[in-house]
């Protein structure tokens, strides 16, 4: 008994001193040791998004906000500092990545290196309803202001597109209200429009909403920039009730009869245009349609069209893009509506 102790004892000592010269790997392999190794954190991966994807925009040279934490998002991940965060197909999040339109992943990577600014680097031909998720999430996750980074049109070296207060909420009506926009006169438009009629007709590619000879009276001001497919569109609305139209005085005892055999009569009648066009309501919208190449083109008359309104003072503007519009539209129509020297606008993204 004595002699096998002795043995099994003598076993264990060679065991222990053939581990201690076995190379980590194989001694684990060997049954050495009674831990497994802990696993090695997360290594940086590199970028996602090279610079030649960046969109171009006609406003590029703002500045980075100081302490940013930087987002990515790319073909194929979304990271955030360096570090992988959502596998993406196509730039194209799965509908299990999402949670009411935001991305809890990235909320809890965000919180984890709490930041009040953000940089994003989005791949041009990222979709915006991506775009627009993240945006939502950084907001969610206390990011108060971005900077997108970007090129110029004939330049190679990455710059920024800095928007110092943004929003992100779900999609309006023409006529609906954006919540938290300072009111304005729709006024403020209407003594605009011819100059800003003339500025549209300078495009090689637009679409200008003539100044009517009735026009809507009081109300509020939305601007809203839609980007769509191939187009981009700045556009006006009225917000308000409806404009007050001259009552038409009770018909007459008795004219029922009268009145339904006049109107089909009239009805058999060749249109009169210049009657048609006196019985027009009064216009209470504006849309200035361009093809996407005027964002891009310096100088844009998207430029000229937004200046008169937006040209001396910051202006609250609604963005909205349909879900699988490339965010090099939105950016471009963006920076196009606000050039480099021109005041930085307030914007409130639109989740498609």
């Amino acid at each position: 008994m004595e002699i096998g102790i002795a043995i099994v004892a003598r076993m264990r000592i060679g065991l222990v001193a053939l581990c201690a010269y076995m190379p980590l790997g194989l001694a684990n392999l060997s049954g050495c040791g009674d831990k497994p190794p802990a696993e090695a954190p997360d290594a940086p991966a590199g970028p996602v998004v090279s610079v030649t994807e960046l969109p171009v925009t006609l406003r590029s040279q703002g500045s980075a906000p100081s302490g940013a934490v930087n987002i990515e998002v790319g073909q194929s991940a979304l990271q955030v500092a360096s570090k992988p965060v959502l596998t993406l197909n196509g730039g194209t999040l799965t509908d299990a990545d999402r949670q009411h339109q935001e991305l809890p992943k990235l909320i809890q990577a965000l919180q984890a290196v709490p930041h009040a600014s953000a940089t994003i680097a989005a791949g041009a031909s990222v979709p915006y309803a991506t775009v627009a998720s993240v945006l939502a999430s950084a907001k969610s996750a206390g990011v108060g202001n971005v900077a997108f980074q970007v090129r110029a049109p004939s330049g190679s070296t990455p710059g920024w597109l800095a928007i110092e207060s943004f929003d992100v909420r779900a999609k309006t009506r023409n006529d609906e209200a954006v919540p938290g926009a300072p009111p304005r006169p729709w006024s403020d438009f209407t003594s605009q429009w011819e100059a800003i009629q003339s500025a549209c007709g300078a495009a090689r590619t637009g679409n200008c909403a003539l100044k009517p000879e009735k026009i809507a009276e009081g109300g509020e001001l939305k601007i809203v920039l839609h980007a769509a497919g191939q187009g981009v569109n700045v556009e006006f609305f009225r917000l308000g009730p409806p404009p007050v139209e001259p009552a038409e005085p009770p018909p007459a005892k008795g004219s029922k009869h009268k009145a339904k055999r006049k109107a089909r009569k009239e009805a058999s009648k060749p249109k009169d245009v210049a009657e048609e066009l006196e019985n027009v309501p009064p216009a209470t919208e504006a849309l200035f349609q361009f093809r996407a190449q005027e964002a891009v083109t310096s100088p844009s008359a998207i430029s000229e069209v937004v200046k008169p309104l937006c040209g001396a003072s910051a202006c609250n503007v609604v963005v909205q893009a349909d879900a699988a519009t490339p965010f090099v539209r939105v950016i471009s129509l963006v920076g196009a509506a606000f050039p480099d020297g021109s005041p930085a606008p307030r914007l409130a993204f639109e989740l498609p």
